[in-house]
């Protein structure tokens, strides 16, 4: 791979693969296969389908890239692709759960924010826990819940509503109640683990 790629943006990449270089196309695999792998599979929970449907996101990429416009937002063109490819998966498995109807316990969802400035609940999480702790808490959500836990490792608030083409105060409200239902999975899993030392 031409070293030159690492430093050009998701876009200039794009530009380069549909001029005909086939390095820009394994540039943008490689710099979202950790991450668009993860989501996938955070999302499926089986290994066999969310390498399928990781590699029909490439592909996708591979026979419409002419379609896609250069306007600085590859990443969430990405994950909505993913999230498509993830949600068709459900539906041709005849599984799909609504991802927008109400949370856990029926109740509609409220539409709270997180104040200006106020560092996201899912740091404070990654610094006290280990990551093993925290995907075995995230299982636990809802898929709603564990949705907006992963994109909001590689997305921000506004691109994640744009994506799930929801209004920004939802999406920071679910983003908030996901990892608070986290941290309380995670004190209950302390605790067992205390009990069982003593």
């Amino acid at each position: 791979m031409d070293p030159k790629l690492n430093g050009r943006t998701d876009d200039e990449l794009v530009l380069l693969f549909k001029s005909g270089s086939g390095e820009a196309f394994e540039e943008l695999v490689y710099r979202y296969k950790n991450s668009l792998y993860q989501y996938i599979m955070t999302m499926v929970q089986d290994e066999g389908a969310a390498g399928d449907l990781f590699q029909e996101v490439f592909i996708s990429l591979f026979k419409h890239a002419d379609k896609y416009e250069p306007r600085g937002k590859f990443k969430s063109w990405l994950f909505l692709t993913a999230r498509n490819r993830v949600l068709n998966f459900f539906r041709d498995r005849d599984k799909l759960s609504s991802l927008d109807q109400t949370d856990e316990e029926g109740n509609a969802f409220l539409h709270d924010t997180l104040p200006d400035g106020e560092a996201s609940p899912l740091e404070g999480l990654a610094g006290r826990e280990t990551e093993e702790e925290i995907r075995r808490a995230a299982l636990e959500l809802p898929q709603r819940q564990r949705e907006m836990i992963y994109l909001r490792q590689y997305l921000s608030f506004k691109e994640i509503a744009e994506l799930l083409n929801r209004p920004l105060g939802t999406v920071l409200a679910d983003c908030h109640r996901a990892v608070k239902k986290m941290q309380r999975i995670l004190a209950a899993q302390e605790e067992a683990a205390r009990e069982v030392i003593l």
